[in-house]
């Protein structure tokens, strides 16, 4: 780790857009033990991750913590065809970590990179603004824990396209206060699908808005695209929310999905007030079920969701001579007359239950 730290050292302090490499020559791995990367630095630096960087194989720490750190680095670029290899099947029992978190970096590019076995989330993406990340390839088994391919929270305009991720929670989850967010030409399995949220935890007051997500593959998920709101109160809003182009395989639990009694520990308070979700369109979405419930719109009935439009919506499910089903409740909106299933509570201006 020193000789990382060493010549990130000087490659930080040079003015000449320095490469920062680590070299892939003769199948070269790297015994890496947890560490951060400062800035702020004199110029775009590269770091390209050519060889195999692997986590030690033991409980590092028992706290809150990230494998891989870039912090305070505006205009960086990190890219490769290296392999970064969490080595997390000693944590999914007991402790959730990160393999690599950007913080606060400002016009970052991630590009090409291979993230395999995280101990926890995959990639985070944290107070960092104008920001692109593509070519990705992320995995972990299904089963592995809290295994989030891409975390999103407290950032603006960030695309993330042409990517593949099979993981064991959500293939990319977009957080609280996260704004401008474009998700597109993701190949998603397995996994829980593309979420928005958790949103309004401890009663929090979370926002997101103007989030696109476009031009996808979801196949044998839990759930298909979802937005999630904690039931126990909290505040703020969900809108401007557009799903477009998207097909799906064999998807569980439900392939559209809001939910806002979220609940995983199922003993939470039911308390008045919650994220407000509002101006959600979906167009041009096909695909399967393997349940017969493929829509389901669970809502507040002190904070209804509002303006929530289906345009060219089709569904199937494997069970000869049976259709798929919706359920939905408080939910005011509308939809075209090409939807399978039909959801009868967006044809009324507000619904208790449909």
């Amino acid at each position: 780790m020193k000789a990382f730290l060493k010549t990130w050292k000087a490659a930080c302090a040079d003015s000449r857009n320095p490469y920062f490499v680590v070299p892939g020559r003769g199948g070269r791995k790297y015994l890496l033990s947890k560490i951060v990367f400062e800035g702020p630095c004199q110029s775009a630096l590269k770091f390209l991750i050519s060889g195999e960087l692997v986590a030690e194989n033991r409980v590092w720490t028992k706290e809150a913590d990230t494998w891989i750190t870039f912090k305070s680095i505006p205009r960086m670029t990190v890219l490769g065809d290296g392999l970064i290899d969490g080595r997390g099947s000693i944590w999914w029992d007991c402790l959730s970590k990160k393999i690599m978190e950007f913080m606060g970096c400002n016009g970052l590019r991630v590009k090409d990179l291979n993230l395999k076995d995280s101990p926890g989330k995959n990639l985070v993406v944290y107070k960092s603004d104008h920001v692109i990340l593509t070519g990705l390839k992320i995995t972990a088994p299904e089963d592995s824990p809290n295994t989030d391919g891409i975390l999103i929270s407290d950032s603006r305009f960030v695309v993330v396209s042409h990517s593949t991720i099979g993981v064991g929670d959500d293939c990319i989850a977009i957080g609280p206060r996260s704004y401008d967010i474009s998700v597109s030409h993701i190949n998603c399995g397995p996994g829980h699908g593309i979420s928005i949220g958790s949103l309004g935890k401890n009663s929090a007051e979370d926002n997101v808005e103007r989030i696109n997500i476009s031009n996808s593959h979801i196949s044998n998920t839990l759930t298909g695209i979802r937005i999630k709101t904690w039931q126990k109160g909290g505040a703020g809003y969900a809108r401007f929310i557009s799903y477009k182009n998207i097909n799906f395989t064999a998807v569980k639990g439900g392939i559209i999905v809001i939910d806002q009694h979220y609940c995983p520990a199922l003993n939470c308070p039911n308390k008045a007030g919650n994220v407000a979700v509002s101006g959600v369109s979906y167009t041009d979405l096909i695909g399967s079920s393997a349940d017969d419930l493929a829509v389901k719109l669970v809502c507040s009935s002190s904070v209804p969701c509002r303006d929530i439009t289906m345009t060219r919506v089709s569904f199937t499910t494997p069970q000869a001579g049976r259709g798929p089903t919706a359920y939905c409740a408080n939910v005011q909106g509308r939809e075209a007359t090409d939807i399978s299933p039909s959801v009868p509570c967006l044809k009324h201006h507000l619904t208790g239950r449909g």
